[in-house]
């Protein structure tokens, strides 16, 4: 079995409106697929859009849109043979809030599995819903995990995962649609910050890890994906829309400094 993954990762301006949303999403699937990707990831709330930023209330409308652009995108899975990770949020039973998760959906068109944000920003509590499970899956052999955009700030999720046997990590981010004040007040300082501790963690936990955002002015930061050693293995323009392509090499050996203590350090008590 090949130890071969070619990704693409995933930036757009996510907008209101579901229906665009979903129209550009088919044009990058049909992309990554024509460019031999067996995986495309975008951001959080890639179909959804982003709750209290992008709209100020949940409707029937925008719920049926949402399980439509589900079904729809089910469809392209198995009509282009590639695996998908999208976001969006999903109401379950009578919950008032609902998820922000992502699914996976794989080559043959079906979900394989759904992550719910689990550790949510102060905002989001207003909005949605928090997760409690973990998010694995196996994609060609190699075990796969999800996290999703504030999730970052705790080390402790990556260090899970690597526990778990996790080698690729889909982390999508909704890091983007400032002002122009805002991004020079806050957002110009995240975009060091956020890609430089993920950086840390890929070479502190021996991960890959694909980061996907909305790229709506102004963007944090562009699409990356990083290598087990902390390096940038690619990274997008920031502000435009695009598809990374990235073929990763799971038997190349990258320096490992923590490799004799790791195991050791997971048993600690502080």
């Amino acid at each position: 079995m090949s130890r071969k993954l070619k990704i693409a990762s995933s930036q757009f301006a996510v907008d209101a409106n579901i229906d665009k949303n979903l129209a550009t999403m088919k044009k990058q699937i049909k992309f990554a697929a024509e460019k031999g990707a067996d995986v495309i990831h975008f951001c959080e709330c890639s179909l959804s859009s982003y709750a209290g930023i992008d709209f100020k209330e949940f409707t029937a409308d925008s719920n049926n849109k949402i399980q439509t652009g589900i079904a729809q995108i089910c469809k392209l899975a198995q009509l282009h043979n590639i695996w998908l990770i999208f976001g969006t949020h999903l109401f379950e039973g009578e919950m008032e809030k609902p998820y922000n998760c992502l699914f996976v959906i794989n080559d043959k068109g079906e979900i394989e599995t759904r992550y719910d944000k689990r550790l949510l920003a102060a905002f989001d509590m207003d909005w949605y819903s928090a997760g409690n499970k973990t998010g694995v899956f196996n994609l060609k052999g190699i075990k796969c995990g999800l996290l999703i955009c504030h999730e970052w700030r705790y080390p402790e999720l990556y260090r899970q995962y690597y526990k778990l046997g996790v080698q690729l990590l889909f982390q999508s981010w909704y890091d983007g649609n400032l002002s122009e004040e805002e991004y020079q007040s806050e957002g110009k300082n995240l975009g060091e910050v956020i890609p430089g501790y993920v950086r840390g963690y890929a070479a502190n936990n021996k991960l890959w890890i694909s980061g996907a955002n909305t790229c709506k002015r102004q963007q944090s930061f562009p699409a990356f994906v990083v290598q087990p050693d902390g390096g940038v293995f690619g990274k997008l323009k920031r502000n435009v829309s695009g598809v990374l392509i990235c073929e990763i090499d799971f038997e190349k050996e990258y320096i490992d400094l923590s490799s004799h203590l790791r195991d050791k350090v997971i048993g600690m008590k502080y």
